[in-house]
């Protein structure tokens, strides 16, 4: 019988913005319709990614009210996708789940993304089907008040854009986990920037910055890094990116502002790499600053935010204090320029906002200049005096003493040394320019001409490309490349890209100017000059390289007569054009590349035929076929018409066999590849990911006899591979990742023996051909989410290179024994094997195995010899449920992090380096005596769900502890008696919690506590004297309900938060705290005049407050920059 009693709803997200989160992603979903199937999918998925993603334990989903664990855990999430299945309305725990995510949603900004998993948003909206039952079912039980939020909760996310799962559509399962980590992806930094590595000077600049920055307080920073060009800004700004990027809900580095804002608003293209990086999507336009505003306001609501901006100039300051402008608490941002005036504007409304960058110091002079020309850190002894006189004219330019040691290398011939020296003399110190022209102006021509082709054309490109252009050219770029790298004037990154310093860019403008004025033979031409230069017909047979970007114009479109009169034309790029008319009759005789995004064309026009071309690069185009009749050139080794979703034929390729890269990634409507494909005999890269449409791949893909890289990943309905796949034995890297009807892989896959990289993830296949043990260079196997996968070879072992293996969400009920041998597995996976229920007993000779990640899985014991693990960091278990104990040896190994919630039945722990024990976690934890090493532990969260006398010693043993969490969830368990912490003289952060309604003492504190937080400690009334604490800056305290004063705060505290102490009735004098910055109060009433020294004010739910008693006459407009006022708040405001 359904009970009549009236329940109370759960409580509500907090509405400050600057709550941390603890996670990327939550997951909401109805456990018995998803959590076995989709939802295990998408975990997994996010998980592989380096997403952090809560899905709660069906233990937890017990009892009528959320618990206080779910609240924390979807206030701290970033993002949330909720799973609206059948059923998802009859559980009261998702329905709770669903308001309080909205509720988050709303007063913090959130990201939240529907999944309607074969549930129609109309039967959410207005209560139809499944969902109209359950409320049926739930008005028998709960208010009309309750009933009212769930119904309005399910009104609003219907109503969100999101992923609709239906039975008859065209996109399966996987293929939509695939599209919602596309999605998640952009909001979750998680990428470094690339730099060089030998790096001098940078590490206390970067603390510089993070000190004037102070990362912790909660209000909007803005630091300049000023200097002139080449002293290390843009190095150290990356430094400082990469060291924190990862504190921040979202983080983005904008680097070539000047270049793309083409002499017009900085603002432009600001917002254009921002929602770039937000959206994810590199086709992403923004159409102009104001909707561009008002999207990136809408998406960074309530988010901490770092923005890194690089080279400013003087025409950018308006720009950038509208971009401060869209920032909320908490948030950073770093610009570079070499304009001290900018900085002079911004200390009128930011103070502190500058760092004026120092030239190197003449020892790290020294050891800079030494590693570029003698790869040492200091120089021969005979080459000393040689080398100060050098370091001297650099003047402590990092750049410079790159590239002058950098001209030196190998040159033995002291003679050399002193002539490089009397040209140096003659420029000067501190020209920075001139010197590095000297380096310039020692290349041979062909190195010349590569140099200024990729200081026009090919900075941030790819390499590759670029080399087949220049060799099309007899520019023998395999020699000139090596040179100019090895003379730092250009830099290849980790992923084949090329990098040019600006300065050495501007150096490279200025030789192609100078040899304009004096008749010299080359003229480029870029959208800030070309015009002009279109319009005079003197001298454009000599333009070789020509950018035209047409977004900014009202004219979209221009006249092939004016190719005509560029005969020497080489490097093209059109941005914005819609068209160009006319034809092209003598044009493009010399053209090697063309680049021309979004082309209006729907095929290439039949006069366009240049003899020369290499490169056709036309990604997210309108075309449909490439080109009807005459061709072009069939010198061309890369085709890139990626995410051309109209293109559905392409033409007869026989005349290709040089063509080296051929890109339809995302050519969605793409219906079969020609049977011709077999003769490009020297295709390296062939991309059909994502081609969704295509059902088949021809056999003759077998004659690619140099064919390296194979990506099929996404084609959906692509069902088997052509048994002339294994012919192809030069392949490093095949991805059929969500080829989700792909049942089966060739039997004779070990043919392929050059084979390194193998992701079948989200197939169908049921197993590996035994063959697979053969490939003896294979790095990676990714067989993920493959759920039919039932065995694994038995001789897998003879994977003798084996780094990365991903067998998650499989059906694998063991591993095979010979899995031991894997030398070199670094990386092992098994994530949510639910019927995997043990591990080989000799998994102790897997002596590189750094990660293993087995959540979910039904293993029941770790084997005797998993101690023998010697340089495992990480070891996840989270949720295996069956597991029961640890080797006794456990206590031996050097983990870094492990992960035992929810294993339940687990009882002893022994040595970590950091544990984090949730209330959802274990009954029971025991950190017995036998750690040897009590200096290990520095971070530690633990849930006493035994008396805390018991769990005392253990805590006050770890003498470097830094950070310590308590959680007293339980009533019995709270500490009723006096305790001390005081022995922690490590310990900087402490959080107490306590949330049930019990007695509980306040224990002793240590006095070098910098952070303290308090949660809960309902029958709390004072807290004791808190003037000790000499070091503490940040105080915060949430629902102490029966706290009635604070007493005397530490002389430097700087960050007050007092939120839900609804009994408080007085604060103390807050004029003396000097240092005081924030100050926050929520439900309170009756202050005293308090004097804030800078800059941070909200006062929240103060309904009886008057503002001209709370604020002294000390605090104005200037220094409150950001007051924050919110609610029924009477009185002045300043």
């Amino acid at each position: 019988m359904a009970t009549t009693s009236k329940q109370s709803a759960a409580p509500h997200c907090s509405s400050s913005s600057s709550s941390s989160t603890h996670w990327d992603v939550f997951l909401s979903f109805y456990g018995k319709d998803t959590r076995g199937k989709f939802t295990s999918h998408l975990y997994s998925a996010l998980v592989r990614e380096g997403i952090s993603t809560f899905m709660d334990d069906p233990e937890l989903e017990k009892g009528e009210e959320i618990s206080s664990g779910l609240l924390n855990a979807i206030r701290g999430s970033k993002i949330f996708v909720v799973v609206l299945s059948e059923n998802y309305a009859r559980s009261r725990w998702c329905l709770d789940e669903l308001v309080e995510i909205l509720t988050c949603k709303r007063t913090s900004g959130r990201l939240v993304i529907p999944v309607f998993y074969y549930a129609d948003p109309s039967y959410l909206r207005h209560l139809k089907g499944s969902y109209g039952d359950a409320m049926d079912v739930h008005k028998e039980r709960y208010s009309a008040d309750i009933i009212g939020k769930w119904r309005s909760a399910l009104a609003e996310i219907a109503g969100l854009s999101g992923y609709h799962l239906k039975m008859d559509a065209d996109e399966n399962e996987a293929y939509t986990v695939q599209e919602i980590v596309y999605h998640v992806t952009p909001f979750i930094s998680t990428k470094k920037l690339y730099f060089e590595e030998y790096l001098v000077g940078v590490d206390s600049c970067v603390e510089e910055i993070c000190e004037k920055l102070s990362l912790e307080s909660n209000d909007v920073r803005v630091v300049g890094v000023c200097g002139m060009g080449g002293i290390g800004k843009t190095t150290t700004v990356k430094a400082f990116y990469n060291k924190y990027f990862k504190k921040f809900d979202i983080s983005c580095f904008v680097d070539d502002v000047k270049q793309h804002s083409q002499g017009g608003s900085y603002l432009l293209p600001i917002l254009q790499q921002l929602s770039v990086k937000i959206f994810g999507k590199m086709d992403y336009k923004v159409r102009d600053v104001e909707s561009g505003i008002r999207l990136l306001e809408q998406f960074l609501s309530g988010k901490k935010a770092l923005l890194v901006v690089d080279d400013l100039d003087q025409s950018s300051y308006s720009d950038l204090v509208r971009v401060c402008k869209l920032f909320f608490p908490g948030s950073r941002i770093i610009f570079t320029t070499r304009d001290a005036n900018i900085l002079n504007q911004l200390k009128k409304d930011i103070p502190e906002v500058d760092i004026y960058m120092r030239v190197l110091e003449q020892v790290d002079s020294l050891k800079l200049f030494s590693y570029h020309a003698f790869r040492t850190p200091s120089a021969p002894e005979s080459f000393k005096e040689l080398t100060e006189s050098f370091i001297s004219y650099a003047g402590g330019l990092p750049l410079a003493l790159k590239v002058l040691g950098s001209s030196l290398l190998n040159r033995d011939d002291m003679s050399f040394w002193k002539e490089k020296l009397v040209k140096v003399r003659k420029i000067g110190e501190n020209d920075i320019q001139k010197i590095i022209q000297l380096s310039f102006d020692e290349l041979g021509e062909t190195e010349k001409a590569i140099f200024l082709d990729i200081a026009f054309f090919f900075v941030g490109k790819d390499k590759d490309e670029a080399v087949h252009i220049f060799k099309s050219c007899d520019f023998f770029p395999d020699v000139g490349i090596p040179v100019l790298v090895e003379k730092c004037l250009l830099t290849v990154t980790k992923n084949n890209m090329f990098q040019m310093h600006n300065i050495i860019r501007d150096m490279g403008k200025e030789v192609i100017r100078g040899e304009s004025k004096h008749g010299g033979r080359r003229l480029y031409l870029r959208q800030e000059n070309a015009w002009a230069a279109l319009q005079n017909p003197e001298g454009l047979q000599k333009v070789e390289g020509l950018i035209i970007d047409q977004t900014m114009s009202t004219k979209r479109h221009f006249s092939a007569k004016i190719l005509e009169r560029m005969p020497n034309l080489r490097l093209l790029e059109i941005i914005g054009a819609n068209d160009i008319e006319g034809k092209f009759r003598n044009s493009f005789n010399e053209l090697r590349c063309i680049r021309w995004r979004h082309c209006p064309w729907t095929r290439l026009p039949s006069s366009f035929h240049p003899p020369k071309l290499v490169s056709l690069d036309m990604p997210y185009s309108e075309l449909k076929t490439l080109w009807k009749g005459i061709t072009p050139s069939v010198k061309l080794k890369t085709i890139n018409l990626s995410y051309s979703k109209n293109l559905k034929i392409m033409p007869d390729l026989s005349n290709f066999t040089l063509l080296d890269k051929l890109l339809l990634h995302g050519c969605k409507s793409l219906l079969k590849v020609p049977q011709t494909i077999g003769q490009l005999t020297n295709l390296f890269h062939l991309d059909l990911g994502g081609c969704s449409h295509l059902k088949e791949v021809t056999e003759p893909i077998g004659q690619l006899t140099k064919l390296g890289h194979l990506d099929l990943d996404g084609c959906v309905n692509l069902r088997r591979l052509p048994e002339a796949i294994i012919q192809l034995t030069t392949i490093g890297s095949l991805n059929l990742s969500y080829c989700s009807n792909l049942t089966r892989l060739p039997e004779q896959l070990g043919d392929m023996k050059c084979l390194k990289m193998l992701d079948a993830s989200y197939t169908s296949i049921e197993q590996l051909p035994d063959s697979t043990s053969q490939l003896k260079k294979l790095v990676k196997l990714n067989l993920s989410s493959c759920e039919k996968l039932r065995k694994l070879p038995e001789q897998i072992g003879n994977l003798e290179s084996l780094k990365w293996f991903d067998a998650s969400c499989t059906s694998i009920e063991q591993l095979p024994d010979s899995t031991a041998q894997l030398k070199k597995l670094v990386e092992l996976k098994l994530l949510f094997c639910e019927k995997l229920r043990k591990l080989p007993e000799q998994i102790g000779n897997l002596e590189s195995l750094k990660y293993l990640y087995a959540s979910g899985s039904a293993i029941e014991h770790l084997p005797d010899t998993f101690a023998g693990l010697v340089n495992l960091d990480r070891l996840d278990l989270y949720k295996c449920a069956e597991l029961e104990q640890l080797p006794e040896q456990f206590g031996k190994m050097q983990l870094q992090k492990l992960d035992l919630r929810c294993c339940r039945k687990v009882k002893n722990i022994t040595s970590l380096a950091k544990l984090y024990q949730h209330q959802e976690g274990m009954d029971t934890i025991n950190l017995p005596d036998m750690i040897k090493d009590k200096k290990v532990l520095k971070d530690l969260s633990l849930t006493c769900d035994e008396s805390l006398c018991l769990w005392l010693p253990m805590i006050l043993s770890f003498s470097s502890l830094e950070k310590l969490s308590l959680h007293f969830e339980s009533q019995s368990f709270s500490p009723s008696e006096p305790y001390s912490l005081s022995a922690l003289s490590s310990l900087q952060d402490l959080t107490l919690v306590n949330r049930k309604n019990s007695e509980c003492c306040f224990p002793e504190l240590p006095l070098n506590l910098t952070w303290l937080k308090i949660y809960g400690y309902a029958t709390l009334e004072m807290l004791p004297d808190l003037s000790s604490l000499i070091q503490l800056k940040w105080l915060y305290i949430w629902r102490a309900i029966s706290l009635q004063s604070l007493p005397s705060l530490p002389p430097h505290l700087e960050y007050l938060h007092v939120v839900g102490c609804t009994s408080l009735q007085d604060l103390p004098d807050l004029s003396v705290y000097k240092e005081l910055r924030s100050l926050r109060v929520s439900m309170y009433s009756n202050p005293n005049p308090i004097s804030l020294k800078q800059s941070l004010l909200q006062v929240c739910w103060c309904c009886s407050l008057s503002l001209s008693k709370f604020i002294s006459s000390k605090i104005t407009t200037h220094t409150c920059t950001n007051l924050s006022i919110f609610f029924n708040v009477t009185g002045r405001t300043t």
